[in-house]
């Protein structure tokens, strides 16, 4: 994957997180927290999607995915998870494997950077 690609992926809405931050205060590295151990729990059940070719659980489970990076600002990571969610709608299981860990590899590194933003701010 080329650097270019993937800073590309890895965009983040940091007026969002401002915005969050001020909102939630102290509670603001609980919703972090929040979205790290729910995305991670979401992977699992991508994961049995993909393994049962559940295109619906596919579709719906990034769909949720999608919508929480989002409501987190990780504008990038939400496109990873918009592939997932119309490789669903398709029923489109060949390869996909690569885009699972694709957007594993995007939540890492989008989370990564959510960390030092707010040890930035």
């Amino acid at each position: 994957m080329s650097t270019q690609g993937s800073q590309e992926m890895l965009v983040i809405d940091t007026a969002l997180l401002e915005e969050l931050r001020d909102v939630m205060d102290d509670e603001f590295v609980e919703l972090v927290d929040a979205f790290e151990s729910d995305t991670r729990h979401r992977f699992g059940l991508l994961e049995q999607a993909i393994a049962a070719e559940d295109s619906e659980s596919l579709r719906t489970t990034a769909h949720s995915m999608k919508g929480g990076a989002m409501g987190m600002g990780a504008v990038g990571l939400s496109r990873r998870f918009r592939g997932l969610e119309l490789r669903g709608r398709e029923s489109s299981f060949r390869d996909i494997d690569v885009e699972l860990e694709n957007a594993k590899r995007s939540f890492d590194e989008t989370l990564g950077q959510l960390r030092d933003w707010m040890l930035r701010h």
